[in-house]
């Protein structure tokens, strides 16, 4: 039998989690997620008869679901919903647009759908946040010898940002582009370290393999990813979800990029106010690095 880990509470985010599972489903599972992420507003009224019987599903598939999401069953999970529902009331933006882009679409109404994609991503952070574990990882950045931080295509990027923003306040952090290099920075870490690991799915294979050898070393291992049963977050000590509005052929989004360095900024501001007088020393050595002019003796 399939079953799934969902590490994550999904409590004010069941359609932000459906939609992050869902490839990842068996297929009865997966043909109920499609059918409730495409008809809202006719699950939170329909019973699990009426819901199953829509979604070409048996009754007993529908109640599985609700228990994966750890609901005590369906009742539970459809309250969630409605209440979900009803908080996420939109903008007019977000009414009269969707986030793919069409053909046709004018660079108003593309710049529009951009911003709405963006805007959607740092809300499912919002709802998402987890304390305890941003607390956890800001604290252990805050100790350790050394922070390693990777992620592939796109995902490198938001890497380099956190790693950039550590340094800046005198941690030290690195960030290895090249999956070489990845493997044997990680190799040498200790329990002393914390290594941070960042992909929307969760499931590329430079990265898990990074992550692996990071972990085997004792040190704490943070996985920042959408996906809270890729294989990514399976492996990771603290799992910290970021938003993702992306349309089928819009992989590595600016939204998705958006998000990801939306959670590293709220890691370093936490680290920072840890200590803000060493942080605010250390970024003032860093500007004035910055400023300094050669031809000065």
């Amino acid at each position: 039998m399939h079953e799934l880990n969902i590490p994550i509470s999904v409590n004010g985010k069941i359609i932000t989690t459906l939609r992050a599972v869902q490839d990842d489903l068996p297929i009865a599972l997966k043909r109920l997620t499609t059918y409730i992420l495409e008809h809202t507003e006719a699950v939170i009224v329909q019973n699990v008869t009426e819901l199953a019987k829509s979604a070409s599903v048996g009754e007993a598939t529908v109640v599985r679901l609700a228990k994966l999401l750890k609901f005590q069953g369906f009742k539970e999970f459809q309250l969630e919903m409605a209440k979900e529902i009803a908080g996420n009331s939109q903008n007019e933006d977000e009414q009269i647009l969707d986030s793919n882009i069409s053909d046709g679409d004018d660079c108003q109404i593309i710049a529009r759908k951009i911003k709405v994609a963006m805007t959607k991503s740092i809300s499912e952070n919002i709802r998402a946040v987890d304390e305890k574990s941003f607390y956890t990882v800001a604290e252990a950045v805050f100790k350790a010898r050394r922070v390693c931080i990777f992620g592939v295509g796109n995902s490198c990027l938001s890497a380099l940002f956190l790693k950039n923003k550590l340094n800046r306040i005198g941690l030290d952090a690195q960030c290895e582009e090249m999956s070489h290099f990845m493997y044997t920075s990680m190799s040498m870490l200790s329990p002393s370290d914390v290594v941070i690991a960042l992909s929307q799915k969760g499931n590329s294979y430079e990265t898990l393999k990074a992550f692996e050898i990071g972990k085997s070393t004792g040190a704490l291992a943070v996985a920042i990813t959408n996906n809270p049963v890729g294989k990514l977050a399976q492996m990771a000590d603290v799992v910290l979800f970021n938003g993702n509005e992306e349309g089928a052929l819009q992989g590595d989004s600016a939204a998705t990029i958006a998000a990801q360095i939306h959670v590293c900024e709220i890691i370093y501001a936490l680290v920072v106010s840890l200590n803000r007088t060493r942080a605010v020393k250390t970024k003032q050595l860093t500007l004035k690095a910055l400023r300094m002019d050669p031809q000065e003796e």
